[in-house]
Protein backbone atom coordinates (compact mmCIF):
# COMPACT_ATOMS: atom_id res chain seq x y z
CA UNK A 1 0.00 0.00 0.00
CA UNK A 2 0.95 3.21 -0.71
CA UNK A 3 2.59 5.48 2.21
CA UNK A 4 0.67 8.97 2.01
CA UNK A 5 1.99 12.12 4.43
CA UNK A 6 -0.09 14.78 4.75
CA UNK A 7 2.78 17.27 4.31
CA UNK A 8 5.49 17.17 2.24
CA UNK A 9 7.96 20.78 1.75
CA UNK A 10 9.46 21.18 -1.51
CA UNK A 11 12.54 20.83 -1.98
CA UNK A 12 14.55 24.07 -2.62
CA UNK A 13 15.57 24.99 -6.21
CA UNK A 14 19.35 24.83 -6.87
CA UNK A 15 19.90 22.04 -4.31
CA UNK A 16 21.22 18.50 -5.13
CA UNK A 17 18.05 16.75 -3.81
CA UNK A 18 15.27 18.25 -6.04
CA UNK A 19 14.72 17.22 -9.52
CA UNK A 20 13.37 19.54 -12.04
CA UNK A 21 10.63 17.88 -12.40
CA UNK A 22 10.20 17.89 -8.44
CA UNK A 23 10.97 21.68 -8.60
CA UNK A 24 8.36 21.79 -10.91
CA UNK A 25 5.30 20.54 -8.99
CA UNK A 26 3.69 22.20 -6.40
CA UNK A 27 3.41 20.21 -3.20
CA UNK A 28 0.63 17.58 -2.34
CA UNK A 29 -1.83 18.96 0.46
CA UNK A 30 -4.43 17.35 2.10
CA UNK A 31 -7.92 18.88 2.97
CA UNK A 32 -9.71 18.27 5.41
CA UNK A 33 -13.99 18.05 5.90
CA UNK A 34 -14.03 21.20 6.74
CA UNK A 35 -12.42 22.92 4.30
CA UNK A 36 -9.37 23.55 6.05
CA UNK A 37 -6.02 22.87 5.75
CA UNK A 38 -4.04 21.63 9.30
CA UNK A 39 -1.59 25.00 9.42
CA UNK A 40 -4.79 26.92 9.41
CA UNK A 41 -6.11 25.01 11.93
CA UNK A 42 -2.99 25.56 13.80
CA UNK A 43 -2.89 29.42 13.44
CA UNK A 44 -6.31 29.30 14.73
CA UNK A 45 -5.88 27.77 17.80
CA UNK A 46 -2.69 30.19 18.24
CA UNK A 47 -4.23 33.08 17.84
CA UNK A 48 -7.35 31.88 20.08
CA UNK A 49 -4.19 31.51 22.75
CA UNK A 50 -2.74 34.52 22.61
CA UNK A 51 -6.21 36.54 22.94
CA UNK A 52 -6.95 33.53 25.85
CA UNK A 53 -3.13 35.09 27.88
CA UNK A 54 -3.50 38.78 26.58
CA UNK A 55 -7.33 38.68 28.53
CA UNK A 56 -5.62 36.70 31.61
CA UNK A 57 -2.82 39.22 31.82
CA UNK A 58 -5.53 41.91 32.19
CA UNK A 59 -7.64 40.11 34.68
CA UNK A 60 -4.36 39.21 37.02
CA UNK A 61 -3.33 43.08 36.86
CA UNK A 62 -6.66 44.32 37.88
CA UNK A 63 -6.73 41.38 40.67
CA UNK A 64 -2.70 41.69 41.66
CA UNK A 65 -3.80 46.17 42.00
CA UNK A 66 -7.01 46.05 43.58
CA UNK A 67 -8.01 43.08 45.26
CA UNK A 68 -4.15 41.85 47.02
CA UNK A 69 -4.05 45.74 48.75
CA UNK A 70 -7.37 44.92 49.64
CA UNK A 71 -6.82 41.77 51.53
CA UNK A 72 -3.20 43.43 53.30
CA UNK A 73 -4.75 46.84 53.98
CA UNK A 74 -2.72 48.68 51.74
CA UNK A 75 -2.12 50.45 48.89
CA UNK A 76 0.46 51.41 47.61
CA UNK A 77 1.09 52.59 44.17
CA UNK A 78 4.05 54.56 42.13
CA UNK A 79 3.82 57.33 39.91
CA UNK A 80 6.81 58.00 37.83
CA UNK A 81 7.41 62.11 37.51
CA UNK A 82 8.80 63.20 40.91
CA UNK A 83 10.81 62.46 43.59
CA UNK A 84 9.13 63.02 46.91
CA UNK A 85 8.90 66.95 47.21
CA UNK A 86 11.21 67.35 44.22
CA UNK A 87 9.04 66.88 40.85
CA UNK A 88 10.53 65.96 37.86
CA UNK A 89 13.14 63.86 39.45
CA UNK A 90 11.76 60.27 40.03
CA UNK A 91 9.46 58.02 41.52
CA UNK A 92 6.89 59.40 43.95
CA UNK A 93 5.43 56.75 45.85
CA UNK A 94 2.12 57.39 47.84
CA UNK A 95 1.00 56.05 51.35
CA UNK A 96 -2.09 55.92 53.50
CA UNK A 97 -2.73 58.43 56.37
CA UNK A 98 -5.58 57.76 58.02
CA UNK A 99 -7.38 56.12 54.92
CA UNK A 100 -5.82 58.53 52.57
CA UNK A 101 -3.24 58.37 50.49
CA UNK A 102 -0.93 60.74 50.99
CA UNK A 103 2.59 61.90 49.37
CA UNK A 104 5.62 60.91 52.17
CA UNK A 105 6.27 64.79 52.35
CA UNK A 106 2.70 65.11 53.67
CA UNK A 107 2.65 62.41 56.17
CA UNK A 108 5.70 64.06 57.60
CA UNK A 109 3.75 67.59 57.76
CA UNK A 110 0.79 65.61 59.28
CA UNK A 111 2.57 63.83 62.07
CA UNK A 112 5.42 66.48 62.89
CA UNK A 113 3.67 69.76 62.39
CA UNK A 114 1.77 69.77 65.72
CA UNK A 115 5.71 69.41 67.52
CA UNK A 116 7.33 72.38 66.03
CA UNK A 117 6.95 75.66 67.71
CA UNK A 118 7.66 79.69 66.89
CA UNK A 119 10.13 81.19 68.96
CA UNK A 120 10.51 85.05 69.04
CA UNK A 121 13.02 87.15 70.75
CA UNK A 122 13.45 90.74 72.08
CA UNK A 123 16.73 92.20 72.51
CA UNK A 124 18.03 95.08 73.96
CA UNK A 125 21.04 96.78 71.76
CA UNK A 126 22.92 99.37 73.18
CA UNK A 127 22.39 102.06 70.45
CA UNK A 128 24.04 105.67 70.20
CA UNK A 129 21.88 107.32 73.25
CA UNK A 130 19.60 104.55 74.29
CA UNK A 131 19.42 100.58 74.31
CA UNK A 132 17.03 99.62 71.40
CA UNK A 133 15.07 96.80 71.32
CA UNK A 134 15.00 94.50 68.27
CA UNK A 135 12.76 90.96 67.70
CA UNK A 136 14.13 88.18 66.15
CA UNK A 137 12.19 84.92 64.84
CA UNK A 138 13.35 81.16 64.95
CA UNK A 139 12.07 77.53 65.52
CA UNK A 140 11.37 75.24 67.74
CA UNK A 141 11.32 71.29 68.59
CA UNK A 142 8.76 70.42 71.33
CA UNK A 143 11.31 68.16 72.85
CA UNK A 144 8.90 67.05 76.33
CA UNK A 145 5.42 66.94 77.13
CA UNK A 146 6.42 68.50 80.30
CA UNK A 147 7.28 71.85 78.71
CA UNK A 148 10.80 71.43 77.28
CA UNK A 149 11.41 73.15 73.75
CA UNK A 150 14.77 72.78 71.96
CA UNK A 151 15.94 75.68 69.99
CA UNK A 152 19.61 76.97 68.38
CA UNK A 153 21.43 78.70 70.89
CA UNK A 154 21.96 81.56 68.44
CA UNK A 155 18.33 82.27 68.06
CA UNK A 156 17.89 83.02 72.30
CA UNK A 157 21.47 84.63 72.11
CA UNK A 158 21.27 87.71 74.01
CA UNK A 159 17.25 87.59 74.63
CA UNK A 160 15.61 89.78 77.01
CA UNK A 161 12.57 88.08 76.41
CA UNK A 162 11.47 84.87 74.47
CA UNK A 163 7.79 84.01 73.48
CA UNK A 164 6.86 80.50 72.09
CA UNK A 165 3.86 80.01 69.45
CA UNK A 166 2.43 76.39 70.12
CA UNK A 167 -0.52 76.02 68.04
CA UNK A 168 -1.85 79.18 68.12
CA UNK A 169 -1.12 80.21 72.01
CA UNK A 170 2.07 82.38 72.17
CA UNK A 171 3.67 81.88 75.80
CA UNK A 172 6.28 83.43 77.65
CA UNK A 173 9.11 80.94 77.87
CA UNK A 174 12.47 81.05 80.20
CA UNK A 175 15.81 79.77 79.20
CA UNK A 176 17.13 76.60 80.79
CA UNK A 177 20.68 76.22 79.54
CA UNK A 178 22.38 76.76 76.28
CA UNK A 179 25.70 75.46 74.65
CA UNK A 180 27.62 77.74 72.53
CA UNK A 181 29.86 74.77 70.95
CA UNK A 182 26.74 72.57 69.62
CA UNK A 183 24.55 75.40 68.99
CA UNK A 184 21.69 74.46 71.08
CA UNK A 185 19.70 75.72 73.74
CA UNK A 186 16.55 74.36 75.58
CA UNK A 187 13.79 76.88 76.78
CA UNK A 188 11.07 76.04 79.47
CA UNK A 189 7.16 76.96 79.29
CA UNK A 190 4.77 76.63 81.24
CA UNK A 191 2.96 73.63 79.82
CA UNK A 192 2.06 70.30 80.00
CA UNK A 193 0.30 67.30 77.40
CA UNK A 194 2.08 69.15 74.72
CA UNK A 195 2.98 66.76 71.23
CA UNK A 196 6.77 66.18 71.73
CA UNK A 197 8.77 65.10 68.61
CA UNK A 198 9.84 62.05 68.38
CA UNK A 199 13.46 61.71 67.57
CA UNK A 200 15.19 58.84 65.40
CA UNK A 201 18.43 57.71 64.65
CA UNK A 202 21.26 58.51 62.39
CA UNK A 203 23.23 55.49 63.40
CA UNK A 204 21.94 54.09 59.54
CA UNK A 205 21.05 56.98 57.69
CA UNK A 206 21.87 57.24 54.15
CA UNK A 207 22.84 59.56 51.82
CA UNK A 208 19.87 60.28 49.43
CA UNK A 209 17.04 59.40 51.70
CA UNK A 210 13.96 61.86 52.38
CA UNK A 211 14.85 65.01 53.91
CA UNK A 212 12.06 67.43 55.43
CA UNK A 213 12.55 70.65 57.26
CA UNK A 214 10.22 72.12 59.04
CA UNK A 215 10.08 75.59 60.55
CA UNK A 216 9.54 79.42 60.31
CA UNK A 217 11.26 80.32 57.96
CA UNK A 218 11.32 84.63 57.29
CA UNK A 219 8.31 83.81 60.29
CA UNK A 220 6.00 81.88 58.05
CA UNK A 221 5.48 79.31 60.37
CA UNK A 222 5.05 75.86 59.90
CA UNK A 223 6.72 75.90 56.52
CA UNK A 224 7.33 72.86 54.99
CA UNK A 225 10.28 71.58 52.41
CA UNK A 226 11.64 69.21 51.57
CA UNK A 227 14.79 67.41 49.51
CA UNK A 228 17.17 64.77 50.75
CA UNK A 229 19.71 64.33 52.81
CA UNK A 230 23.09 65.36 51.00
CA UNK A 231 26.09 64.14 52.76
CA UNK A 232 27.03 62.87 56.43
CA UNK A 233 29.28 63.78 58.82
CA UNK A 234 29.95 67.45 57.33
CA UNK A 235 32.46 69.28 59.21
CA UNK A 236 31.52 73.68 59.40
CA UNK A 237 33.66 76.34 61.13
CA UNK A 238 32.05 79.88 62.18
CA UNK A 239 33.16 82.93 63.11
CA UNK A 240 31.68 84.82 66.08
CA UNK A 241 29.95 87.86 65.59
CA UNK A 242 33.39 89.94 66.53
CA UNK A 243 35.08 87.48 64.08
CA UNK A 244 37.78 87.12 66.99
CA UNK A 245 36.80 83.32 67.89
CA UNK A 246 36.07 80.28 65.95
CA UNK A 247 33.56 77.75 66.53
CA UNK A 248 33.97 74.67 64.98
CA UNK A 249 30.90 71.78 64.21
CA UNK A 250 31.09 68.57 63.51
CA UNK A 251 29.40 65.58 62.12
CA UNK A 252 26.24 67.91 60.55
CA UNK A 253 23.93 66.10 58.49
CA UNK A 254 23.80 68.09 54.64
CA UNK A 255 20.66 68.32 53.14
CA UNK A 256 19.55 70.06 50.01
CA UNK A 257 15.82 71.05 51.62
CA UNK A 258 15.72 74.85 51.42
CA UNK A 259 16.19 76.27 54.69
CA UNK A 260 16.18 79.98 55.15
CA UNK A 261 16.81 82.91 57.79
CA UNK A 262 13.92 81.69 60.77
CA UNK A 263 14.28 77.45 59.80
CA UNK A 264 16.93 77.81 62.87
CA UNK A 265 16.45 75.69 65.63
CA UNK A 266 13.20 73.63 63.23
CA UNK A 267 13.59 69.70 62.83
CA UNK A 268 15.29 67.93 59.92
CA UNK A 269 13.11 64.57 59.71
CA UNK A 270 13.37 61.42 58.38
CA UNK A 271 10.69 59.75 56.01
CA UNK A 272 8.64 58.70 58.83
CA UNK A 273 8.18 61.71 60.94
CA UNK A 274 10.85 60.99 63.45
CA UNK A 275 13.66 64.44 64.29
CA UNK A 276 17.07 63.67 62.64
CA UNK A 277 19.07 66.46 63.22
CA UNK A 278 18.03 70.08 64.35
CA UNK A 279 18.26 72.62 61.52
CA UNK A 280 21.16 75.22 62.98
CA UNK A 281 22.82 77.05 59.68
CA UNK A 282 23.68 77.52 55.91
CA UNK A 283 26.39 78.11 53.97
CA UNK A 284 25.31 81.03 51.29
CA UNK A 285 26.68 83.95 49.34
CA UNK A 286 23.40 85.43 49.28
CA UNK A 287 21.77 84.84 52.82
CA UNK A 288 19.17 82.66 51.54
CA UNK A 289 19.39 78.85 51.04
CA UNK A 290 21.53 77.50 48.07
CA UNK A 291 21.10 74.20 48.65
CA UNK A 292 23.35 73.56 51.16
CA UNK A 293 21.95 73.61 55.06
CA UNK A 294 22.84 71.91 57.81
CA UNK A 295 21.57 70.08 61.31
CA UNK A 296 22.66 68.72 64.40
CA UNK A 297 22.30 65.07 64.19
CA UNK A 298 19.87 63.48 66.74
CA UNK A 299 22.24 61.91 68.72
CA UNK A 300 24.03 64.90 69.62
CA UNK A 301 20.95 66.83 70.17
CA UNK A 302 19.48 64.39 72.67
CA UNK A 303 22.73 64.33 74.67
CA UNK A 304 23.57 67.80 75.40
CA UNK A 305 19.38 68.50 75.83
CA UNK A 306 19.33 65.92 78.55
CA UNK A 307 22.48 67.62 80.29
CA UNK A 308 20.73 71.34 79.74
CA UNK A 309 18.01 70.15 81.64
CA UNK A 310 19.70 68.22 83.82
CA UNK A 311 22.82 69.97 84.84
CA UNK A 312 22.53 72.77 83.08
CA UNK A 313 25.19 72.96 81.35
CA UNK A 314 26.80 70.46 78.55
CA UNK A 315 30.39 68.90 79.57
CA UNK A 316 32.83 68.59 76.15
CA UNK A 317 36.14 66.44 76.44
CA UNK A 318 39.14 68.57 75.68
CA UNK A 319 42.80 67.94 75.32
CA UNK A 320 44.09 71.43 74.51
CA UNK A 321 45.20 72.05 71.26
CA UNK A 322 45.05 73.95 67.80
CA UNK A 323 45.68 72.64 65.17
CA UNK A 324 45.00 71.85 61.16
CA UNK A 325 45.56 69.72 58.31
CA UNK A 326 48.70 69.32 56.78
CA UNK A 327 47.77 70.68 53.55
CA UNK A 328 46.48 73.84 55.05
CA UNK A 329 49.87 74.93 56.92
CA UNK A 330 52.77 75.97 54.94
CA UNK A 331 55.90 74.66 56.28
CA UNK A 332 58.93 72.39 55.07
CA UNK A 333 57.32 69.28 54.07
CA UNK A 334 60.56 67.70 53.08
CA UNK A 335 60.28 67.49 57.60
CA UNK A 336 57.89 65.30 57.68
CA UNK A 337 57.67 61.89 57.03
CA UNK A 338 53.71 61.28 56.87
CA UNK A 339 51.50 63.19 54.00
CA UNK A 340 48.41 63.05 56.32
CA UNK A 341 46.99 63.99 59.34
CA UNK A 342 46.62 66.68 61.95
CA UNK A 343 49.60 68.88 62.32
CA UNK A 344 49.80 70.94 65.85
CA UNK A 345 50.20 74.40 65.58
CA UNK A 346 49.94 75.01 69.34
CA UNK A 347 49.63 73.34 72.49
CA UNK A 348 48.17 75.16 75.45
CA UNK A 349 50.27 75.25 78.98
CA UNK A 350 48.54 72.93 81.88
CA UNK A 351 46.59 70.95 79.45
CA UNK A 352 46.11 67.45 78.96
CA UNK A 353 48.37 67.69 75.88
CA UNK A 354 51.01 69.52 77.57
CA UNK A 355 51.25 67.18 80.13
CA UNK A 356 51.25 64.81 77.49
CA UNK A 357 54.52 66.10 75.65
CA UNK A 358 53.13 67.11 72.86
CA UNK A 359 54.47 69.48 70.55
CA UNK A 360 54.25 72.42 68.39
CA UNK A 361 54.52 70.19 64.34
CA UNK A 362 53.77 66.69 65.64
CA UNK A 363 51.48 65.41 63.49
CA UNK A 364 48.80 63.14 65.02
CA UNK A 365 47.74 60.36 62.51
CA UNK A 366 45.56 58.13 65.03
CA UNK A 367 43.68 58.03 68.51
CA UNK A 368 43.19 54.86 70.47
CA UNK A 369 44.49 53.22 67.17
CA UNK A 370 42.10 54.61 64.74
CA UNK A 371 43.18 56.56 61.65
CA UNK A 372 42.87 60.22 61.92
CA UNK A 373 43.84 62.05 58.40
CA UNK A 374 42.51 65.34 59.20
CA UNK A 375 42.07 68.28 61.99
CA UNK A 376 38.31 67.44 61.17
CA UNK A 377 38.50 63.71 62.10
CA UNK A 378 40.78 64.29 65.16
CA UNK A 379 37.54 66.79 66.27
CA UNK A 380 35.17 64.18 65.80
CA UNK A 381 37.17 61.28 67.83
CA UNK A 382 37.37 63.64 70.54
CA UNK A 383 34.01 64.83 70.83
CA UNK A 384 32.90 61.39 70.68
CA UNK A 385 34.66 60.93 73.92
CA UNK A 386 33.83 61.52 77.58
CA UNK A 387 35.24 64.09 79.78
CA UNK A 388 37.64 61.87 82.16
CA UNK A 389 38.59 59.30 79.20
CA UNK A 390 42.34 58.14 78.83
CA UNK A 391 43.41 57.83 75.19
CA UNK A 392 46.00 56.80 73.02
CA UNK A 393 47.25 59.52 70.61
CA UNK A 394 49.58 58.27 67.94
CA UNK A 395 51.89 60.99 66.71
CA UNK A 396 55.14 61.70 64.44
CA UNK A 397 57.50 63.98 65.30
CA UNK A 398 59.57 64.14 62.40
CA UNK A 399 60.93 60.67 61.37
CA UNK A 400 59.64 59.40 64.50
CA UNK A 401 56.70 57.65 65.61
CA UNK A 402 55.31 57.66 69.22
CA UNK A 403 52.45 56.89 71.06
CA UNK A 404 51.41 58.96 74.18
CA UNK A 405 48.57 58.72 76.73
CA UNK A 406 46.94 61.47 78.11
CA UNK A 407 43.29 62.28 80.21
CA UNK A 408 40.96 64.64 78.17
CA UNK A 409 39.13 67.11 80.74
CA UNK A 410 36.14 69.84 80.45
CA UNK A 411 36.64 72.13 78.07
CA UNK A 412 36.57 75.83 79.52
CA UNK A 413 34.33 78.13 78.88
CA UNK A 414 35.30 80.76 76.80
Amino acid sequence: MEERRDYEEPAHEGTPEASEEESALPPVTEVNSEGKTPSGRARGITGLMVAVAFFSAIIGGVLATHLVPYIYGSSPQVVFGGSPGSPGNGPTEIITVDKVEVSPVTAVAKKLQPSIVNIKIRQSVRGSFHPEVVSGVGSGVIYRSDGYILTNNHVISGAKDIFVTVGTEEIKGELVAADQETDLAVIKINRSGLPAAEFGSTNKLQVGELAVAIGSPFGFEHTVTSGIVSALNRTVSVPDSSGDATTTYTNLIQTDAPINPGNSGGALSDAKGRVIGINTLIISTSGVTEGVGFAIPAETVKDVADQLIEKGKASHPYMGISGSNIDDVLIDASKLSVGKGAIVLDVLKGTPADKAGLKKNDVITAIDGKKVETMDELLVEIRQKKVGDTISVTLYRGSEQRTVELTLVEKPKR
